[in-house]
């Protein structure tokens, strides 16, 4: 058995206790499974917010490689002939000028991504970070 506990500025310090098969690593990162609630059932575990950065990044780029219809779909035609004529546009909170800008925005803004966080990691225990193979010191959640 082991733990994790997180700071949430919303409800405080959360404790959950969790089993060893509840934890994933997943190249960037790692994850655990947790009971639903305010998280949902799984935070991403970063040693820092440059690695959720990024993760978040590749996301977004392994999504747009492997579907296409969709990302056209989602960051829309217009956004799309606006950066190939190399105009300000874009999904969110900042307008770029071309996709590979727009993927970098994650870089520094991880939390475009996730619903929820970043949570700091007050205390974790320490088979959990032999499995993770790093000490994570931030989380975020997809809610």
């Amino acid at each position: 058995m082991s733990f994790i506990k997180l700071d949430d500025e919303i409800e405080g310090e959360k404790f959950f206790v969790l089993s060893e098969d509840d934890v994933a690593t997943n190249g960037i990162g790692g994850s655990v499974e947790l009971p639903t609630g305010r998280y949902g059932t799984e935070i991403h575990l970063f040693k820092d917010e440059e690695e959720a950065g990024e993760y978040a990044r590749d996301y977004w780029k392994d999504f747009i490689d492997d579907d296409h219809e969709s990302a056209v779909e989602m960051l829309g035609a217009s956004t799309l002939i606006a950066w190939a004529l190399g105009r300000s546009a874009g999904p969110g909170t900042s307008k770029v000028r071309s996709l590979e800008e727009w993927l970098d925005l994650y870089l520094d803004r991880p939390d475009e991504h996730f619903e929820l966080g970043p949570f700091e990691i007050e205390a974790i225990g320490e088979n959990l970070v032999e499995i993770l193979g790093f000490k994570p010191t931030i989380a975020y959640a997809m809610g």
